[in-house]
C-alpha cells in the first residue's frame, strides 16, 4: 500500500496534471485507487473523477469536522471481497492519491497533509528559473516540521540542460529529497485548459468524454517520458511507513469500535447515524430528492449527498438542460452550482422545466439552490453582453458582466427559520463566483402581484476577517438560495430538517 500527497509551491504548477497522470499510470499497473483534492474545490475532483472513472473526494478541515474527516478519508478504503466492484477484478495494491490546494502551507494544504502522514511529492513549476529553484524546494521541505517531503518533480522544463542544471543544485544542497525527473514545457502534451472557475470540465467547451478520455491518455504519456514512474512508486512505498501505520490503526479500531469509531462496513454503506433520530415522519420511507446534475450543475460535495440519504433521502438525478418535466413524486429539489451562464440560451428555452419548477415552488415544495442553481432562479442572467430569461422565482437579475471574484470560506447564520432549521442555526461553507445580484423590484412598483416579496435569511463571516458580518441568502415560500455552498457536515441538523420537513409535505 502507498501514499502521495502532490503539492507545490503555489497553484497552477502542474498539480492536476501529475495527479491525473499518476493514478491514470497506477489503474493501468492494476493499482485499486482512493483519490482526493485537498479544500472546497469542486472541479478538480469534478476532472479527476471523470479521468480515472471513479469518485474523487474532497478533504477539507473546515467543510468536514475532526472528528469526522479522518471516517470519510479511511472510508474511501473498501476490501476487495469477491463479488464487489473491486473483488471482480485482481489489484496489485491500494493506494491513496491526494492533490494538494494551492501551496504546501496555504490553507488547509500542511494541516491535511501532517494529519495524514502522507509523504509529499512537490510540483514546481521550473519556467523561467533554473539554480534557484532548489531554494525553494529546501524553504518548502524545511520550512515546517511533521510532514516528509520526498520527492520532487520539475514541471515546465526547457531542455536537458535545463533540468542537469536544477536536478544538480538539488542533489548537491538538499538530502532526503529525490529528483523523480521532469515534464517538457510542450503545451501541446496538455489540453486541459483552465477557465474563469478553474480547469475546463469533460463535455463542456466541445470536449467529448471519448476525446477527453484520449488527451487523459496522452498526458499520461507526456509526464512519464522523462518522470521515473519506477523510481516514484519505490519511493512512495518507502515513504508510507507512517501513513500505513495509521491507516491499519484506525482500520483495527474501526473493526473493534473503539474511541467513538464506527464499524468500517457499516461506514461504507452511509455516514451511519450522522443524522441522529428522525421523526417518525421520515424514518420509514425514503424521501426522494430531485438534484440537478448536467453540464450546467455539476458542482457538489459528493459527501452532502452521502449524508442526505443517510437520513433517508433518495437522490433522484435530472437534467435543467434536456429534460422536460422534473421527477416525479419528488418531495425536493436541490440545484447545486456549475456554469449555467455557458448554457445560459438553452436553459432559458426550456421553459417546460421551468414552468415545473415554479409551479412546485409556488405550491410550497422545498427547493435548495446554491449559486448557479441560485442564478437560475432569478428573473434573468447576463452573460457576454447578452441577457437570457431564466426561472424568475427571485427577483433579480444575475449579471457575469462587471461581476468580480468572491472567494473564501464562510460560516453562515440563519437569521429566519427555514426547512433547515430555527433561526440561529449556524453552518459552514464555501463561496466562489464571479456573477452578482440586481434586484429588478428596484424599478417597480411594489404593491403590483409580479413584484415577490423575499427575505434576507443569512448573514456570513469571513473566518480570516473575525468580526466582519455581511449579508447572504434569500427566502420566498419555501424556496432558498444562496451563493455559499453549504457543508451538510459541518451542522448535522441541516441535512437532517432537510429530509424531514421535506417528508412532511
Amino acid at each position: 500500500m502507498l501514499s502521495v500527497y502532490f503539492a507545490s509551491d503555489r497553484s497552477s504548477s502542474g498539480k492536476s496534471v501529475i495527479t491525473i497522470a499518476f493514478s491514470k499510470a497506477l489503474q493501468d499497473i492494476g493499482y485499486a485507487l482512493n483519490v482526493y483534492k485537498t479544500g472546497p474545490d469542486f472541479i478538480d475532483a469534478f476532472v479527476l473523477s471523470k479521468a480515472l472513472n471513479l469518485d474523487a473526494k474532497n478533504l477539507d478541515p473546515f467543510l468536514i469536522p475532526d472528528g469526522y474527516l479522518a471516517e470519510w478519508f479511511f472510508g474511501g478504503y473498501e476490501d476487495k471481497k469477491p463479488g464487489t466492484e473491486r473483488g471482480k477484478k485482481i489489484h496489485k495494491e491500494e493506494a491513496f492519491v491526494i492533490e494538494s490546494a494551492m501551496g504546501l502551507y496555504d490553507g488547509n494544504s500542511y494541516a491535511i497533509a501532517e494529519k495524514f502522514k502522507f509523504p509529499v511529492v512537490l510540483v514546481m513549476d521550473s519556467k523561467r528559473i533554473s539554480s534557484t529553484m532548489a531554494s525553494l524546494i529546501y524553504g518548502l521541505k524545511k520550512y515546517k516540521k511533521g510532514i516528509n517531503v520526498c520527492g520532487v518533480i520539475l514541471n515546465n522544463i526547457a531542455s536537458v540542460r535545463h533540468f542537469e542544471i536544477i536536478n544538480k543544485e538539488i542533489k548537491g544542497n538538499i538530502s532526503g529529497i529525490e529528483v523523480l525527473g521532469y515534464v517538457l514545457n510542450d503545451k501541446s502534451a496538455f489540453s486541459i485548459k483552465e477557465r474563469h472557475l478553474g480547469l475546463t470540465t469533460p463535455e463542456t467547451d466541445g470536449i467529448g468524454i471519448k476525446e477527453f478520455n484520449k488527451i487523459i491518455r496522452g498526458i499520461k504519456e507526456a509526464v512519464f517520458k522523462n518522470v521515473d514512474l519506477e523510481l516514484l512508486i519505490k519511493t512512495l512505498e518507502k515513504n508510507s511507513i507512517s501513513f500505513n501505520r495509521l491507516f491499519l490503526d484506525y482500520k483495527k479500531k474501526a473493526a473493534d469500535g473503539k474511541n467513538g469509531i464506527r464499524n468500517m462496513d457499516a461506514y461504507k454503506k452511509s455516514i451511519s447515524g450522522y443524522c441522529g433520530a428522525i421523526s417518525n415522519a421520515t424514518k420509514n420511507k425514503k424521501v426522494n430528492i430531485a438534484v440537478a446534475m448536467d453540464k450546467a450543475f455539476f458542482f457538489y460535495y459528493n459527501f452532502n449527498f452521502e449524508i442526505l440519504k443517510d437520513c433517508g433521502a433518495e437522490i433522484i438525478f435530472f437534467s435543467p438542460l434536456k429534460d422536460k418535466t422534473i421527477p416525479k413524486n419528488i418531495k425536493a429539489i436541490y440545484i447545486g452550482g456549475g456554469y449555467p451562464e455557458i448554457y445560459a440560451g438553452r436553459l432559458s428555452e426550456n421553459r417546460t422545466i421551468i414552468e415545473e419548477i415554479n409551479k412546485f415552488s409556488e405550491d410550497n415544495g422545498i427547493i435548495y439552490a446554491e449559486c448557479g442553481g441560485l442564478m437560475y432562479l432569478c428573473e434573468k442572467l447576463a452573460y457576454g453582453g447578452k441577457s437570457f430569461d431564466m426561472a424568475g422565482i427571485f427577483p433579480f437579475e444575475a449579471t457575469m458582466d462587471g461581476g468580480r471574484l468572491s472567494l473564501g470560506y464562510r460560516t453562515v447564520r440563519f437569521k429566519e427559520k427555514t426547512f433547515f432549521g430555527e433561526a440561529g442555526l449556524t453552518a459552514n461553507g464555501h463561496e466562489f463566483h464571479y456573477s452578482k445580484l440586481l434586484d429588478s423590484t428596484t424599478n417597480r412598483d411594489c404593491g403590483k402581484k409580479d413584484c415577490k416579496k423575499y427575505k434576507k435569511i443569512l448573514e456570513y463571516e469571513n473566518p480570516n476577517l473575525p468580526g466582519e458580518i455581511k449579508p447572504e441568502g434569500y427566502n420566498i415560500l419555501n424556496t432558498v438560495g444562496s451563493y455559499i455552498h453549504l457543508s451538510f457536515f459541518s451542522n448535522g441538523e441541516l441535512a437532517k430538517n432537510f429530509v424531514e420537513n421535506a417528508g412532511k409535505l
